[in-house]
């Protein structure tokens, strides 16, 4: 381990050891004892420093933030489906229309197929 990866460690890490991720635990403490003692006392006074800072509180954020994003999708939606409501009815019918036609073609096709065979005098029955 080299000064300049200690000091990276220190200040991606902090001096709290259980944030510390590394597998050099035995050399990063030889160092942390002998060369890097400074680096570890500018840093602790830098992580007690950043310790102490509280960010400020925003009472009824996330209340404000859910209901700004509940309106906007209920907007979106809303204008979605009334765009494409038409086109989607439209679709529909034409296929109902469609469907219908087609049973009502072969539905007539099987009741003439049923009454020439019905009434065909010369039908042999076997």
């Amino acid at each position: 381990m080299t000064s300049d990866s200690f000091s990276k460690t220190v200040q991606t890490f902090g001096v709290n050891l259980a944030h510390r991720e590394t597998n050099q635990r035995d050399v990063f403490d030889v160092w942390a004892a002998t060369d890097g003692a400074a680096v570890l006392q500018t840093e602790k006074a830098l992580d007690d420093l950043l310790n102490t800072v509280r960010p400020p509180s925003c009472s009824g954020l996330a209340e404000r933030i859910y209901a700004t994003v509940l309106n906007e999708t209920a907007r979106r939606q809303i204008l979605l489906f009334w765009r494409l409501s038409p086109w989607i009815s439209l679709a529909c019918a034409v296929f109902g229309f469609c469907l219908g036609w087609y049973q009502n073609h072969a539905d007539t096709a099987n009741m003439q197929s049923y009454f020439n065979t019905m009434f065909d005098l010369f039908y042999e029955q076997y």
